[in-house]
């Protein structure tokens, strides 16, 4: 959490607006800001660290004295070479995500209305940065759910001022620009409202006026708004976390073995790059390096070369070969990193659940290290949309999350075959897989139907 400037900071600078500048500045070269950007670009596959990596390779130079005599001087430069990224931390993150939060929130109706009916997708987002960043932060606005990232990119993001005493977010900044060349726009959230303000020659300028927040209380029957009131009892920005320490996924153990898996690939994507020309060694050969070349330029053009004579009576031969690149020991290492990234983020590895882990006691033996995960995960959310509810005067305690099932429906099915002498056909029906909740009322007038012989 970024604590370099406070509200109280706030409070007793004499030019708030510099003061807001200033704050920026320090938290773009915060350490929790730079780590949210690696974060992202570790989401889109790219591993910055390989991003930097180059290769040696021997180059050689000619060039001739003041009295024509040529040099050949030998040397090494760096180049780049394969710079393969993976994509871990997508696979990680989305699946953690989704596995809690793909079949959205369930509320009573009344409730899940008020938050609109794009707030499941909302949610998903908002999940999906937390979890990358450590703490997202989700903005009521009037009669929907807007996202706030810490880092959007390098030149936009978002970050609360705090309390020094409680820890509470007290205001909060949310800044961009379309490029470094184009203005810094800043959205200033307060308990008043909101500001949007434009830097303009290092100077803050009001662009828009304070908006008071606006609050809907209640609609009748035909959807009208019937209040609308000014003002929340606190400010509307409630922070999502990924865990109770709000600490990104992305630990810096994860980082180090995605390092380490991108860096064997790219050099063994390296590796097969230099050996895959075939190199030829000259026997009895008594020419120059420039004949070398002539003749090997030939074989390429001719797939063909004449025998020449070093004049010992014997004739040269020459004898192609390859390079054989060694690749078990980096098999065997990939093997190891993949298999303790997949441990480390307790995420499920989809394709270990082949043959005889596909019933359903081993499937839930696979996934229980994921459950554990989505409960201390589920915590956090749960904790938000509690948050919210109560900010826009929907209290509710009924806050369920369906998660994904993974299951062998062929033996669920036998499961139930099996039990359905013990069970109700609607019990039977809600078990399942193939019929849904709506149909299951229909279904059972259907069968409640007298049959016509």
């Amino acid at each position: 959490m970024f604590t370099s400037v406070t509200w109280q900071d706030y409070l007793a600078a004499e030019d708030r607006g510099e003061l807001l500048l200033s704050a920026v500045g320090q938290f773009k070269a915060s350490r929790g800001f730079l780590h949210a950007l690696e974060a992202n670009s570790y989401f889109r596959g790219e591993n910055t660290r390989v991003a930097r990596k180059t290769i040696l390779r021997a180059r050689k130079t000619e060039t001739r004295d003041k009295q024509g005599r040529r040099r050949v001087r030998a040397a090494a430069e760096d180049v780049v070479g394969n710079r393969i990224g993976s994509s871990f931390l997508f696979r990680f993150v989305t699946q953690q995500n989704q596995f809690l939060l793909s079949e959205g929130v369930s509320l009573p109706w009344q409730v899940k209305d008020r938050l609109g009916a794009d707030f499941d997708h909302q949610l998903e987002r908002l999940g999906e940065c937390a979890l990358l960043h450590g703490c997202a932060w989700g903005y009521w606005n009037t009669d929907h759910l807007e996202v706030l990232q810490m880092a959007r990119n390098s030149l936009s993001g978002f970050f609360p001022l705090l309390d020094e005493m409680t820890g509470e977010a007290k205001l909060g900044v949310q800044f961009w620009q379309i490029a470094p060349s184009r203005p810094m726009y800043l959205r200033i959230f307060s308990d008043a409202g909101v500001t949007l303000c434009r830097r303009e020659k290092g100077k803050l300028v009001t662009i828009s006026p304070c908006q008071p927040y606006r609050r809907t209380l209640r609609q009748d029957v035909l959807g009208e708004t019937i209040a609308d009131e000014p003002g929340y009892s606190r400010l509307p920005l409630i922070p999502l976390r990924a865990n109770p320490e709000g600490r990104s996924e992305f630990t810096p153990a994860i980082r180090a073995k995605i390092d380490a898996y991108d860096s064997i690939l790219s050099d063994f994507a390296d590796n097969l790059d230099r050996a895959n020309d075939v190199y030829w060694v000259l026997n009895n050969f008594g020419g120059t390096m420039d004949e070398v070349a002539e003749m090997l330029e030939q074989i390429n053009r001719l797939k063909a070369v004449a025998n020449i004579a070093d004049g010992t009576g014997q004739a040269s031969t020459a004898e192609p070969h390859t390079i054989e690149v060694p690749y078990q020991a980096r098999r065997t290492a990939l093997e190891m990193l993949e298999h303790a990234l997949y441990q480390d983020y307790m995420a499920l590895d989809m394709s270990a659940l082949t043959g005889s882990s596909l019933t359903n006691v081993a499937i839930r033996v696979s996934t229980s290290c994921m459950n554990l995960k989505a409960n201390r995960y589920e915590w956090q959310v749960r904790q938000f949309v509690t948050a919210l509810l109560e900010l826009i005067g929907c209290p509710c305690k009924d806050v369920i999350f369906r998660r994904q099932a993974i299951a062998n429906e062929s033996e669920t099915i036998a499961d139930i075959a099996a039990m359905r002498g013990d069970i109700d056909h609607e019990t039977a029906l809600r078990l399942n897989p193939y019929i849904s909740d709506e149909s299951i009322p229909t279904l059972l007038g259907a069968s409640a139907k007298p049959s016509h012989s």
